[in-house]
């Protein structure tokens, strides 16, 4: 290969695939109800830390060997997801301990 098509590559590759925030679709429906290509459409440009990012994981379904079901929300969601985890797994902890104390006679 030549130099200057490696030059170019390098500066397609580096220069060219930032989009502008503007530029980026905005998300119209829920991500659970999109399909794989429209969330691949929907995703591109964007940065894997980007809030509108949209992250599906895939786990197994119990009882079975081969289904698998896909969940996909965007970044934020997840991190709300999680937060509100989080919080009840405090709340129940708390109250199960306020409730454990006993009292020796």
């Amino acid at each position: 290969m030549s130099a200057s098509f490696l030059i170019f590559l390098a500066a397609a590759a580096a220069g060219n695939t930032a989009v502008s925030a503007s530029a980026l679709p905005v998300l119209e429906k829920d991500p659970t109800a999109m399909s794989q290509s429209e969330i691949r459409a929907f995703n591109k440009g964007r940065s894997v830390n980007d809030p509108d990012f949209i992250k599906c994981r895939k786990s197994e379904e119990t009882g079975s060997l081969v289904h698998r079901t896909f969940t996909c929300h965007t970044i934020s969601q997840w991190a709300a997801m999680e937060r509100q985890g989080n919080q009840n797994a405090r709340d129940t902890f708390e109250a199960m301990t306020s409730k454990a104390t006993t009292t020796s006679n």
